[in-house]
């Protein structure tokens, strides 16, 4: 089921933790909401294990607040390991956003850090599901990262994972018909680049309104070729999303070089009526945006 952040808020998070019966295994890039560590902390109290992966040198997180955060889950009675150091160096991190249950039973995979923003300030998508091949496979990501190893094996559709995901999420910009874009950075990779302009056009992408200027640049000479570029001030968009008639992606991963080709990234390709919903929601934001060039 597709939750749409802030309005959802966080209890679906809540309410899908405090379903576990064995297990919770949790990797985020940053965990501080209150009521997501209190629901972690319950686990515990009645006997279900609950492990976490969690950067140890989150983008601009100073040394205090990893020493808070592992403090706060350790005072949870949770397990807890950094990510592996492959993904712990300069410009590459453990970014993925997801949960497995019990194994794989049920899990979310979204795009929303667990923190207090993320649920009321931010534009965030969650998916949370039970297809039992999926969740395994979640489960099997996990498994291999708790471990410090690579992945055993390729992951099934729908999941995407990077080291490596951005010819996937070229294929989705590619899908026939108009695509919509929703990311909060939109850097120089040119397996994006290439499809956005085989849209020729048929392509809406928003940003925040705070987007760098790096990434304005490349935003301008993509819409110097046609694609239709507007910037989102309220709420602040923190969602990666590609919306197209036959297929949605939602995920951790960010159109820059290190999201797509380094980091620890997992996303979901999404079909069905959630896409109904996610248009809906895109297009209020789009009427909201203003254009890149400040002319309507």
């Amino acid at each position: 089921m597709l939750y749409i952040e802030p309005q959802a808020g966080v209890q679906p998070v809540v309410q899908l933790i405090e379903s576990a019966h064995r297990s919770v295994d949790l990797n985020v890039y940053m965990i501080t909401d209150r009521r997501i560590l209190a629901a972690l902390r319950a686990d515990h109290d009645r006997g279900v294990r609950v492990r976490v992966i969690i950067p140890e040198y989150p983008y601009r997180a100073g040394r205090r607040f990893v020493a808070t955060e592992r403090r706060e889950l350790a005072q949870s009675g949770v397990v807890q390991r950094y990510a592996p150091p492959r993904f712990e160096g300069r410009y590459v991190f453990d970014h993925a956003k997801y949960i497995v249950i019990d194994g794989g039973r049920r899990y979310l995979v979204g795009t929303a850090n667990f923190t207090y923003s993320a649920f009321r300030r931010n534009r965030e998508y969650l998916w949370i599901g039970d297809n039992q091949r999926t969740g395994a496979a979640l489960a099997a990501v996990f498994a291999d990262d708790w471990r410090g190893r690579r992945l055993q094996r390729p992951l099934p559709s729908p999941l995407v994972a990077s080291p490596d995901s951005a010819r996937a999420l070229a294929a989705v910009i590619r899908q026939p018909g108009p695509v919509a874009i929703e990311t909060e950075e939109f850097g120089a990779v040119p397996a994006i680049e290439r499809a956005v302009r085989a849209k020729h056009g048929d392509i809406r992408i928003l940003v925040p309104a705070r987007e760098s200027r790096h990434d304005r640049r490349v935003l301008a000479g993509l819409a110097r070729e046609g694609a239709q570029v507007r910037l989102l001030r309220r709420p602040y968009l923190h969602a990666k999303l590609i919306l197209g008639r036959g297929e949605a992606f939602i995920g951790s991963q960010n159109f820059s070089a290190s999201s797509l080709y380094r980091n620890r990234e997992i996303g979901l390709r999404l079909h069905g009526p959630a896409l109904a919903r996610l248009k809906t929601r895109f297009d209020r934001d789009w009427a909201h945006a203003r254009p890149l060039d400040g002319r309507d």
